[in-house]
């Protein structure tokens, strides 16, 4: 099969994914998109799209790529075509779907529970998720949920995690894909996360992503696994 991914930034790859992908012995391609790479206009080539995550807003109307992959999921979600949108491709996902994105009512920042929705029950990717489970967070905005979507993952304060429309797109707010040294670099480069975090928090923070982080991954490989498969029916 051969795997489309859109990223936004060097630091924000589609890191264990990928590797999951190729592992299973399929191709995956990063368009670049930092780099003035073009968003394609069809799916034509393709037979699943990720959608990666990044500092940029699904509001912004500058740059134009946040425009162009808007209109490549509004392909994507009238097609029924596969979609793995991960917090930035969660939030343009569900902009595609109708949404409303707007700032988090709590600006999350390293490892947070989610639990799984009703939903979640009969879903493919999200039906042996433990309740719980710790995932690393990195964002400031949140969105309305779709329409016609399916809510699959939630927390009490920012309830709409993870979310399904039609049979095969799907966004997560969070990110499962990351290692430590992504996290480190991170923190890094994020000045604005490490102000709000504080010394302590950001060590705090650190301090605990290795105890995380396997249970983590664990979560990632199955449900990467489960959206191959459901590519592999089409």
């Amino acid at each position: 099969m051969q795997i489309l991914a859109l990223q936004h930034l060097d630091i924000e790859p589609p890191a264990l994914i990928a590797d999951i992908i190729r592992g299973a012995g399929h191709d995956l391609k990063a368009v670049r998109l930092w780099l003035d790479e073009a968003v394609p206009d069809t799916l034509d080539d393709w037979d699943g799209l990720i959608v990666m995550g990044g500092p940029q807003s699904a509001n912004d109307v500058h740059p134009g790529y946040i425009h162009d992959e808007i209109i490549l999921l509004e392909r994507a979600i009238g097609q029924d075509f596969p979609v793995l949108g991960i917090c930035l491709g969660a939030q343009l996902l569900a902009k595609a779907g109708g949404a409303e994105i707007m700032p988090s009512p709590v600006r999350e920042l390293g490892w947070y529970p989610v639990y799984p929705a009703d939903a979640a029950a009969t879903d493919p990717l999200f039906r042996q998720m433990q309740a719980g489970q710790m995932v690393f967070q990195w964002h400031g905005e949140t969105f309305s949920l779709p329409e016609k979507a399916k809510l699959l993952a939630t927390h009490p304060d920012v309830p709409h995690q993870a979310f399904r429309i039609g049979s095969r797109q799907y966004g997560l707010q969070f990110h499962f894909e990351v290692d430590q040294p992504l996290i480190r670099q991170w923190v890094d480069a994020g000045a604005s996360e490490r102000a709000h975090l504080g010394d302590d928090g950001v060590q705090a923070m650190l301090a605990v992503t290795q105890n995380h982080l396997q249970t983590m991954h664990g979560f990632c490989t199955q449900a990467v696994h489960a959206w191959l498969a459901l590519i592999d029916k089409q």
